[in-house]
């Protein structure tokens, strides 16, 4: 060899010892490895290439010998072109990146990023390589005889393509492993919840057994937690039967597999120890601490296991509450149950005027008539005083001694006075009706005594037949009236001068006011039927009269 060659040899060889050492590949796991792998089957032989997809599509196609041959589609590979893409080196790029950074003569030859191994440990992710005189050949080996037939990846030819195969390789083939390979989990975790199988398995999982012992057959055992019942245990990969077992339950035994990385859900449903006993009940114990059935809502369940119905009378005084039909009471006579409440019905039958058993009256009777006590009007019992009067109501019986024409007003003595200059008067009735009734002095019953008010300031009281008048300035007036039992009522009334104008006041029955039980203190002065002394509402009308045209004088 002359001398010139030698020294060319020389400095090669001084500059690979100079060369800094290549940095180490990505870590990658041999379960990654062999996932690319996957990836690639199926797809077409391309010579010098190196690139596939995820999703198995565009496969692409292959024709001829190669290196010869004639490819068609954008993915494909060949087989150290495989290899190189699976390990990821010398850098990580995608799938869809095509690249081709190494010949077979550099894997078999070089050690950059991966080191020759004794083919005996030829392990998962590992590859084998040839070459010879130019040509050569690298697979990726997933498991079998390293020596014999084995699972393997490789991208055989154009007739072949990119295939998962058993193939055996010959002795030409020596053993290399990829640097910075990073560990593959061996432990998985495994974890579930003791439940009482009511018959559904795992559909029903409802009634956990905190407490309940979970044990590995072979292995350690654990306790379900409190509450929900949840077990876990950390397993090496392979196949277990667990069993759950609890005080009153029978045991139970489960087989799972555990994979290494992953979690499996294993949980396990016991039975109750005892036989439950419901022959003839429809709720209640079943005698192992279950239950024969729930009742239905307003229903609970009595001593023998049955769903008795509960009547509920919340807001009924009478009649049938509305989930038992059981009886809520009875209404006291005068009274018909109307959606559960007691409505007081008049009694009128025979009778023209007085107390109608409900706070009403039965009729009103005529000027100086009386009602008595069969409710029929009569005659006044004592002699009227009406000489030298025109109106108002006599001095002697407190009855009606007539009424003034409408545009004059019943003085203090009796005697109808015309009205003051800019004066009008207003006259009616404080009558017994319904807020919005329509007010008629003929059929309602009239409020004797009533206390009315006028927005000038007048205050004057009714007769006891409910009748009333007053002088006011001419104008819209606002009339206001109260009694006994009744709500207030209220008038808007145009008052004209020098005339007299109808203006009746309506006053609804107060319904907190209950007729079975008035207020004792209170004097019945409706329906012309009083129990004051003779005059006595009169002579306030009579008073009250006096005492506006005073204050207007």
């Amino acid at each position: 060899m002359s001398k010139q060659i030698l020294f060319a040899l020389a400095a090669v060889l001084a500059m690979a010892l100079a060369a800094p050492a290549a940095a180490a590949p990505a870590q990658m796991t041999r379960d990654e490895i062999i996932d690319l792998a996957r990836y690639g089957v199926g797809y077409s032989y391309w010579w010098g290439h190196g690139c596939w997809r995820t999703d198995g599509a565009s496969h692409g196609s292959c024709s001829g010998s190669c290196p010869n041959c004639t490819h068609s589609g954008s993915y494909g590979a060949d087989c150290s072109g495989f290899a190189g893409k699976v390990w990821q080196v010398p850098s990580p790029s995608e799938l869809t990146t095509n690249t081709h950074p190494y010949s077979t003569w550099n894997f078999r030859n070089e050690q950059t990023h991966w080191d020759r191994i004794n083919r005996d440990n030829t392990a998962r992710g590992d590859c084998l390589v040839y070459n010879s005189d130019g040509s050569g050949h690298i697979i990726v080996w997933e498991s079998g005889d390293p020596w014999g037939s084995a699972w393997v990846y490789e991208c055989k030819g154009c007739s072949y393509g990119c295939v998962h195969n058993l193939k055996s390789a010959g002795a030409s083939y020596v053993a290399i492993r990829r640097h910075n390979l990073g560990s593959t989990p061996t432990t998985g975790t495994v974890r579930g919840a003791v439940f009482v199988d009511h018959g559904s398995g795992t559909a029903d999982m409802s009634e956990r057994l905190p407490g309940a012992t979970v044990s590995v057959q072979g292995g350690p055992s654990t306790t379900a937690g409190a509450g929900d019942g949840l077990w876990v245990f950390e397993l090496a990969a392979g196949s277990y039967t667990l069993t759950a077992s609890a005080a009153g339950f029978n045991s139970a035994s489960r087989s799972c597999e555990v994979t290494a990385g992953g979690e499996t859900w294993c949980s396990i449903g016991v039975t109750r120890a005892c036989s439950p006993s419901c022959g003839g009940r429809a709720c209640g114990d079943d005698g192992c601490g279950g239950s024969c059935g729930t009742c239905p809502d307003h229903h609970a369940c009595d001593g023998s296991g049955q769903c008795a119905c509960q009547p509920d009378c919340t807001g009924l005084t009478c009649g049938a509450d509305p989930f038992c039909g059981a009886d809520c009471g009875a209404c006291p006579a005068g009274a018909d149950c109307q959606a559960g409440a007691c409505v007081c019905q008049p009694q009128c039958a025979g009778r023209t005027c007085g107390d109608d058993g409900c706070g009403g009256a039965c009729g009103v009777c005529a000027d100086g008539q009386t009602c008595n006590a069969n409710g029929q009007c009569e005659a006044g019992g004592c002699e009227l005083a009406c000489a030298g009067r025109d109106c108002g109501l006599d001095p002697v019986c407190g009855l009606s001694c007539g009424r003034c024409p409408a545009e004059q007003l019943c003085g203090a003595d009796g005697l109808c006075l015309g009205l003051q200059p800019g004066e009008g008067k207003l006259y009616g009735y404080a009558l017994e009706a319904a807020e919005g009734e329509p007010l008629d002095p003929a059929t309602q019953a009239r409020l004797g005594g009533a206390a009315l008010w006028v927005d000038t300031g007048l205050t004057l009281s009714a007769d006891d037949a409910g009748y009333y008048e007053v002088a006011v300035p001419a104008g819209e007036r606002s009339l206001s009236a109260s009694a006994s039992g009744h709500l207030e009522g209220r008038a808007e009334c145009l008052a004209l001068a020098g005339e007299g104008v109808e203006c009746h006041v309506g006053l609804a029955v107060d319904p907190d006011v209950d007729p079975y039980n008035p207020d004792p203190d209170e004097a019945d002065m409706k329906g012309g039927c009083a129990t004051a002394a003779p005059g006595g509402a009169g002579l306030a009308l009579v008073l009250g009269l006096l005492l506006a045209r005073r204050r207007r004088g």
